[in-house]
């Protein structure tokens, strides 16, 4: 037998394997034999027909099953010996389907974990805002909350929707003459005048009529969270579906008590609190992101195209779809895919860096944590010490390496150097 290790790149090798044809021929042997014994050939007792009819009945139909045992049996001890460490199954790159007396050959790429040297990571220099709640933000929030409780009035037949309407919309999106996947929606109600659209598709529904359709180009904000579609134009396809007069309340104490808040000045006040906790998260995110991207760029690595791969699928997951057969359709889809691909690279790249912040820090998660973070986030199985004994054999391994991933991330916060910057939202 002869084998062979190949670096493809830092996160993948290729394995060549070459068996001789005495581990080929016995490979057959063994397959033939695992056959006779459950075959059921007439004039024969179940398990009991001669060898050489075995073969002569199933002959090369048996390469296939030849083949797996011959790749599973050797390529799996090879890794092992050559100390290649997959993070994913390996996948077969080249194999023809083996044959009695002949030699067989494959091939299989594998992923591996990248070295990951992350120089200094302890005392971080960084600047990171620090918002002030505006008069203007909590206004924002109060006309969210007034459009959440509106309440529509049909209009004749013809109107043309224009600001304080409600429009029902369908949109088909492309970019150069190609979908944009996520962005089509079969139907869906906006408020025009409400800053709830890109200004140019708002502009262009601003006159439409039920049953009317058209084609606009539509410039995307370069505030938009999309990085790969922030600043560049699209393509709509845009639908105009039903038209209705949206009534919106008066901020006041009826529309506070409708909110089961006592008056609007509690109200308020409550939308400042939940504001100024959004800013401190908000705050927190940009400190976190901006840590692990000078970590990165100071010592860049690949990550494995399998674990890529794997934030995409949660990518997806994660994102509303009207069914499970949308889901399962997205996650084949390829262009949707493709969209992900930098995101996802990233947020591997962020995971492995946390991991191997926990390995050089030694940060552990003990028993005692994974209760205590069961008991605030899903209080404790309402205080069952049997059901919560349950909920950390089932959960307990996946709430620990979340956990050690959270305690990686406040080491680098708490050991870093922060100075504010005033800011406002």
């Amino acid at each position: 037998m002869k084998s062979s290790v190949e670096t493809i790149n830092s996160v993948q090798r290729r394995v060549k394997v070459e068996l001789p044809v005495d581990i080929v021929n016995k490979a057959f042997e063994d397959v033939y034999k695992r056959l006779q014994k459950k075959a059921r050939v007439q004039g024969f007792r179940p398990g009991k027909a001669p060898l050489h009819l075995i073969k002569k009945l199933y002959g090369a139909s048996v390469a296939g099953e030849v083949g797996e045992s011959l790749v599973n049996g050797h390529l799996f001890p090879i890794l092992q010996e050559q100390n290649v460490r997959p993070v994913a199954s390996p996948v077969l790159e080249t194999a023809a389907m083996p044959v009695p007396n002949t030699q067989f050959e494959f091939s299989a790429v594998v992923d591996v974990m990248p070295d990951i040297n992350l120089g200094t990571y302890k005392g971080l220099a960084i600047t990171a805002e620090k918002y002030e709640v505006q008069d203007s933000a909590i206004t924002r929030e109060l006309e969210f909350l007034q459009r959440r409780q509106a309440k529509t009035r049909a209009l004749d037949a013809g109107v043309a929707a224009a600001s304080g309407h409600l429009v029902t919309i369908g949109q088909n999106v492309t970019q150069g003459g190609q979908p944009v996947a996520h962005m089509n929606v079969k139907s869906f109600d906006v408020a025009i005048g409400r800053g709830e659209l890109f200004p140019d598709l708002e502009a262009a529904l601003i006159g439409m009529r039920a049953g009317e359709s058209k084609q606009v180009p539509v410039q995307v904000p370069t505030t938009y969270g999309d990085p790969d579609l922030a600043g560049k134009t699209l393509d709509f396809d845009i639908s105009v579906q039903n038209v209705q007069e949206l009534v919106v309340p008066a901020v006041d104490d009826e529309l506070a008590k409708d909110l089961n808040f006592e008056s609007a000045d509690k109200l308020r006040e409550d939308v400042r609190k939940h504001l100024e906790m959004r800013a401190d998260g908000l705050r927190r995110q940009k400190i976190e992101s901006t840590l692990l991207d000078k970590i990165l760029d100071a010592a860049p690595f690949e990550v494995p195209p399998s674990m890529v791969d794997q934030v995409i699928d949660s990518m997806i997951q994660e994102m509303n779809w009207g069914s499970e057969d949308q889901k399962k359709a997205a996650m084949h889809n390829q262009e949707l895919r493709q969209s992900c691909l930098a995101s996802a690279r990233r947020k591997a790249q962020n995971t492995l860096i946390l991991w191997r912040v926990s390995q050089a820090e030694k940060l552990e998660v003990t028993d005692a944590d994974v209760r205590q973070h069961l008991i605030q986030r899903m209080g404790g199985a309402q205080g069952d010490p049997a059901q919560l004994d349950k909920l950390v054999q089932s959960l307990g391994p996946r709430v620990k390496e979340n956990l050690v991933f959270d305690k990686a991330m406040e080491f680098l916060v708490t050991n870093a150097t922060i100075t504010d910057v005033p800011a406002k939202i």
